[in-house]
């Protein structure tokens, strides 16, 4: 069984990866939040923007301000695509950052168990200690007692 500073010691190291594995997942989980913000922006954008152009097109539109109105709505579509695909990775990243920042926990728990079950057994040995001196002071009590007895 490990020495108990080097189980306090492996112990806390676990603790520290814990703690940097949590806060580079909180970094994920917001980067994931921004890149579906910005999803959801660009979306409400087009809508809007093809909302607006329908409208307009009920008073009539020329074949240039047509062709504008598709070359923009091909651009921002391209740009909701890229940002799709940025979303998706950054759930990608922030899976593989909750599965490590679970691995880490897993490690302090198995750790922290070691040192309970470590700190339960010296307690239990300094029991023994302790019952053995009672029990060895005991005795030599009767002892003296029983000696004392025959002496009178």
């Amino acid at each position: 069984m490990p020495t108990t500073s080097s189980l306090k010691l492996l112990l806390e190291l676990a603790q520290q990866q814990t703690d940097a594995s949590a806060r580079h997942l909180g970094k994920l989980n917001f980067q994931q939040q921004e890149a579906e913000k910005k999803l959801n922006l660009l979306l409400q954008y087009r809508h809007s923007y093809q909302s607006h152009f329908q409208n307009f097109t009920k008073t009539g539109i020329d074949h240039i301000e047509w062709l504008n109105f598709i070359a923009f709505m091909d651009k921002l579509d391209a740009a909701i695509t890229e940002q799709r695909q940025a979303v998706l990775h950054a759930q990608n990243k922030r899976s593989v950052g909750n599965d490590e920042f679970l691995s880490c926990q897993r490690k302090l728990k198995s750790f922290d168990t070691l040192s309970q079950r470590q700190q339960s057994a010296e307690n239990q040995k300094q029991i023994k200690q302790e019952q053995k001196m009672l029990d060895e002071f005991a005795l030599n009590s009767f002892h003296r007692n029983a000696s004392s007895v025959k002496e009178s």
